[in-house]
């Protein structure tokens, strides 16, 4: 890190020195002969977004995505404990129907197709969102119940900014992150690093049976096999090679090293796991008044040790990709990008038959934007994908926003989108030996969503925004794992319909020196399964296990004289933990809250911070047998420079 600041900040003085006048853009500061590229948000017209900001990144210091996602949103991740596997559910969907993009490129395994949210730090990118619902044709397979997208924005001219925090808090933890990022109008690098390590030996007492209808706890026992080991280390770096063309390079380390909590009641079979990744992309990209090009191009490695008492079980997947787009701008109001991508999978997974397994993706794709009416915009996009042995079907996206009644400070807009999304078989599917089936259709999702949203601002210094969407989706040729012979085998057995309401409402307020952002968010969420096929006996029409019906969440954020307050409030309702719905999880309400104060020493900024979480000591479950820690505290330090 030391010589890549050194080298920009020697480049930055006869650069900056050569600059043409600013023109202020609503994202960053850029020459006024630049012409800013468009992103793919814009061709995802009339759909849901939830947007984590630096704030809520921050707070998680050295955590994961799992930890902020968590914290902040209502959205339902099942942990099987702290720093253990965590994955998402949107809109009655499985972890497999969330498409996870780092950087514009799919990062879900292709051995299992899904991503653990507890093995990303939140240091890999510097912005969050979740557009929920499918959509396919934008992101490709995966997004049927909806895409999560890292990506780290260039900010130009900023200058050479630094922060480092170091953590310490219960059941062991020891926890540090750290960023340097430098800007001027040709250069842009980051640089940003986390480790965290915790023992994890919180106390919890086993349920052992119920009493007039209320269960009955043992005796207090210390958690064992918990422990992990977890760094990472990011890197991007963003070139200007003229006043048109953009050199782009990234790379993304992370390694784990964990202990495997044994369920309740269990025996304890010292179960340890490995994680690495190694993720790299490289890209051009050329930008003009009327075309945009680009291309890219990346390579990942991700590698699982898993071993217990009786078993040792190894995985290497590689993964070389390349995109290529171009965008014809005809007008302000009218863009439409071409393009292609390509995936060659290489793996060598121990419960394959052969010792190497290959495999070749592509897709191609077209979204278009544009804009009738100063208060309409609409978006067509389509993709179709190929893959060896199977064609997905054609996946096309539409949806429209209108501002429908603006008045004052006040406007009402209205959205609507639908979608044909698919999810391609994972290479576990397709080849885990004795039971993996090569033919295995690919998923299909065809989906519907309709909202409002309503923005006033009665002050200049108080805003509110509030957004209610409800959806419907049907899910075709559902995977489902049943029991054989052989062992545990995939077929296309389930026919879904997930459906609900997601409302959310955010309030900011600044009088004067305090400032206040406050957001609440809820979500009905009825996903069930209407058709079944051969073989599969669960029941029709029961909730889906693992997919509370609602979930809801309530944050705030106070800062007034270097005083800073945060809250946040979680609710998961009940869930089923079997497709019979005869066994369930109670409820859960979380309060977390932290404080701190900043201080300013010279150009740097101090801030000793204290967090709580589980403040009221609850004693609950996200995934069936797996203890959760009760209250438990961390205290930090954040050092910033400018």
């Amino acid at each position: 890190m030391p010589f890549l600041l050194l080298g920009a900040a020697c480049w930055a003085t006869p650069a900056t020195a050569q600059q043409t006048p600013y023109a202020l853009d609503s994202v960053q500061m850029l020459p006024a002969v630049r012409v800013q590229g468009l992103p793919a948000t814009r061709f995802a017209t009339g759909t849901r977004r939830t947007t984590l900001d630096t704030l809520a990144l921050r707070q998680a210091g050295a955590g994961t995505l799992a930890d902020a996602l968590s914290l902040r949103t209502p959205l339902y991740l099942k942990n099987y404990g702290p720093g253990q596997l965590a994955s998402i559910t949107l809109r009655g969907t499985s972890a497999r129907h969330t498409a996870v993009l780092w950087q514009g490129f799919n990062i879900n395994l292709p051995s299992l197709g899904e991503a653990d949210f507890a093995l990303l730090p939140v240091s890999g990118a510097t912005q969050v969102a979740v557009q929920h619902g499918p959509a396919g044709a934008t992101y490709g397979t995966g997004a049927i119940g909806g895409t999560v997208l890292l990506t780290s924005p260039v900010r130009w001219g900023q200058g050479l900014q630094s922060r480092v925090q170091l953590d310490g808090g219960s059941f062991g933890l020891a926890a540090g992150s750290g960023e340097a990022t430098f800007s001027n109008q040709k250069l842009s690098i980051r640089t940003a690093a986390s480790y965290r390590t915790a023992q994890n030996d919180f106390p919890y007492r086993e349920p052992v049976g119920r009493e007039n209808g209320r269960l009955v706890y043992g005796p207090t026992q210390r958690q064992q096999n918990a422990a992990l080991r977890q760094w990472s280390v990011a890197q991007d770096a963003t070139l200007r090679v003229g006043e048109q063309g953009e050199l782009t390079a990234a790379v993304w380390l992370t390694d784990a090293d964990r202990q495997i909590q044994a369920a309740l009641g269990s025996v304890n079979r010292h179960a340890r796991e490995r994680d690495q990744s190694r993720r790299l992309l490289a890209g051009y990209r050329h930008v003009s008044s009327r075309h945009e090009t680009s291309v890219r191009a990346a390579w990942f490695e991700d590698i699982i040790n898993y071993q217990d008492d009786g078993v040792r079980s190894d995985s290497r997947v590689q993964t070389s990709q390349a995109q290529a787009e171009h965008t014809f701008r005809f007008a302000p109001t009218l863009s439409l990008r071409l393009g292609g991508e390509a995936q060659h999978f290489v793996a060598h997974v121990d419960g394959y038959e052969a010792p190497t397994v290959t495999e070749n993706r592509f897709s191609s794709f077209g979204l278009l934007h544009y804009d009738p009416l100063p208060r309409l915009q609409l978006s067509l996009n389509v993709r179709q994908a190929f893959i060896s042995g199977r064609r997905p079907p054609l996946t096309p996206t539409a949806g429209a926003e209108w501002l429908a009644w603006q008045r004052g400070t006040q406007q009402l807009s209205v959205k609507a989108s639908a979608s044909r999304s698919y999810r391609a078989p994972t290479l576990n599917e397709r080849f885990w030996y004795p039971t993996g089936k090569p033919d295995l259709r690919p998923e299909t999702s065809l989906g519907y969503e309709a909202g409002l949203r309503h923005e006033v601002r009665p002050t200049p210094t108080l805003l509110l925004q509030t957004e209610l969407t409800a959806f419907r989706q049907r899910v075709d040729d559902w995977v489902q794992w049943l029991p054989t012979d052989l062992g545990y085998a995939p077929n296309n057995l389930r026919q879904v319909l997930a459906q609900g309401l997601e409302a959310s409402s955010e309030l900011s307020w600044k009088p004067g020196r305090y400032t206040l952002a406050a957001r609440a968010a809820y979500a009905y969420t009825s996903s069930r399964k209407v058709r079944g096929y051969a073989l599969d006996e669960d029941p029709v029409g029961q909730q889906l296990a693992y997919v509370p019906l609602h979930t809801a969440a309530f944050s705030t954020d106070h800062s007034w004289r270097g005083w800073l307050l945060t809250s946040a409030l979680t609710f998961t309702g009940f869930r089923y933990t079997t497709a019979s719905g005869t066994d369930f999880l109670p409820s859960y309400l979380l309060l977390n809250a932290q404080l701190g104060h900043e201080f300013r020493v010279g150009r740097a900024r101090l801030t000793p911070l204290v967090q709580g979480f589980n403040l009221g000591n609850l004693r609950y479950q996200s995934y069936q047998s797996r203890a959760m820690p009760g209250r438990s505290w961390v205290a930090s330090l954040r050092v910033a420079w400018r």
